[in-house]
């Protein structure tokens, strides 16, 4: 891609790529707001403009895109608009970057002590951090990338460490802040994640630990920081997140500042974790931002309230399927994305990148998703819930399905193979349906319309002297996508 770059900056010493003073050459076409913006005037005790946020507003003005200056009100930062390419992308690679040394903690340690708000890194190093350090790991930033990739992904959530930072910030070791410098020197471990992530065309985003103004005074000003290098695409809260009062954890400030200096503002998105507000709505539907999360706990069984990602660690409580049962930790992973995805929701496989006998275990499962989603894409990526219909039903076998859509069609996703082919008791086809098993070389399979619902066959084999000879009939592993164009009709049974 070509940039361009003020008097004065090299892109040789911008590692993210992507930094606002690096912005986009005036002959790439940028996206235009795909809704109608509504401006709000500029609080009159906001202060001056930072550089980042004139460079945004004049970047735009050269592109004609029309911008929101949005106050740090729920009235203001609602009109925010979850962005299409993160419904669209519905799965992320979630990274723990290599964390900080042991001695480097004793460092930390040795100057900070236990003062207030330190939980953050511990009161002691655990043995089983040693392994992840980053002094135990190769760094490979692009190998991480290219992982990505393979595994189907179309973003990548990496972690800020808490601290003691993997990256370079004007508040890592100087007098009166609790922040040092992490890593060999010159390491900058988000750019270096941000520029080979985006050089493969996925979105970067970062997860932090949300940390109390009130123990560390500097630390939105250090997430300001972070947000004009890095201009990230999503934003994870975690840590003291839910601890206080929206207005004590001063987060709509900082949403604010998120989306008015994010180059792309309509296309960026932050988590519903901002206050003790969420406590009472955690994992259940989405009040501010752009989406909320869900970890361990079990599926919902309607379409969500809100865009939300399910995060799920690749080696802790992945040993079920959202039917309740195991069948492998591939196809557990699997059937969690089209469950997600069925129910207006994404996934973020959760990773370390060590110890390294650990990570090759958890590469082996995401190599195993991409092979499923190079043949199944096309039921999961860009496609949205039923609304007219249900998000799941049961084949008359028994099987568990999840439904999708996309334009005209409906994806009807089955977890087990049904060897006779599969009857759907709720579906009412039209007479002019197509049906299709993604997969096969057959371009269609047939069914027919009975009291039972809508019945499909197995595909047929030509038997004949001049064929082919047989042909494949089961696509893959995992689960199975049916095809039915146009969507049928959903059809309510005592």
């Amino acid at each position: 891609l070509y940039r361009s770059v003020p008097l004065g900056h090299s892109t040789e010493h911008c590692p993210c790529r992507f930094s606002p003073l690096c912005y986009p050459d005036p002959r790439l076409e940028l996206k235009p707001l795909e809704r109608k913006c509504v401006m709000n005037s500029m609080s009159h005790n906001s202060g001056f403009l930072s550089l980042s946020f004139l460079v945004c507003l004049l970047t735009a003005a050269a592109f004609g895109v029309e911008r929101v200056v949005y106050e740090p009100t729920w009235e203001s930062l609602d009109q925010h608009q979850t962005p299409e390419w993160l419904m669209n992308a519905k799965l992320g690679l979630f990274i723990y970057l290599p964390g900080f040394t042991k001695a480097e903690w004793e460092a930390h340690d040795k100057l900070h002590g236990h003062k207030p708000g330190l939980h953050h890194i511990g009161t002691h190093f655990p043995d089983k951090w040693a392994g992840r350090a980053w002094d135990q790991i190769p760094w490979d930033p692009e190998g991480i990338a290219q992982l990505a990739v393979d595994a189907g992904c179309r973003y990548v959530v990496v972690g800020r460490t808490s601290l003691i930072l993997n990256h370079p910030s004007k508040y890592n070791d100087i007098e009166g802040s609790p922040f040092m410098r992490m890593g060999p020197k010159g390491r900058d471990y988000l750019g270096e994640t941000a520029g080979a992530v985006r050089e493969k065309g996925m979105r970067y985003g970062i997860y932090t630990n949300y940390m109390h103004p009130q123990d560390h005074p500097l630390w939105i000003e250090s997430i300001k920081e972070m947000i004009d290098r890095y201009q990230p695409a999503t934003l994870w809260f975690d840590g003291d997140k839910m601890r206080d009062t929206a207005d004590n954890m001063r987060s709509r400030e900082l949403l604010a500042y998120y989306y008015n200096h994010s180059e792309k503002q309509h296309e960026v998105a932050a988590e519903d974790a901002m206050g003790s507000y969420k406590s009472a709505t955690w994992g259940r539907r989405l009040d501010h931002g752009d989406w909320y999360r869900k970890e361990e706990s079990p599926p919902h069984d309607e379409i969500s309230d809100g865009y939300y990602i399910r995060y799920r660690e690749l080696f802790y409580n992945l040993n079920s399927n959202p039917s309740g049962r195991s069948e492998g930790a591939s196809n557990n992973l699997i059937e969690w994305l089209i469950d997600c995805t069925a129910k207006g929701g994404g996934l973020e496989p959760a990773i370390f990148l060590g110890p390294p006998n650990h990570f090759a275990v958890a590469k082996r499962m995401l190599l195993s998703m991409g092979d499923w989603l190079k043949v199944n894409g096309e039921g999961i990526y860009d496609t949205r819930p039923w609304y007219t219909g249900k998000p799941q039903d049961l084949t008359a076998a028994g099987t568990p399905i999840r439904y999708t859509t996309r334009d005209n069609s409906l994806y009807a996703i089955l977890f087990k193979w049904e060897p006779k082919g599969p009857t759907f008791p709720r579906l009412k086809a039209a007479q002019d349906t197509t049906v299709r098993l993604l997969g096969i070389p057959h371009p269609s399979v047939p069914w027919e319309q009975t009291e039972e619902g809508l019945v499909i066959q197995s595909a047929r084999q030509d038997m004949s002297f001049d064929s082919r000879g047989k042909e494949p009939n089961i696509p893959c592993d995992h689960a199975f996508v049916y095809k039915i164009t146009p969507q049928p009709a959903w059809v309510d049974k005592q």
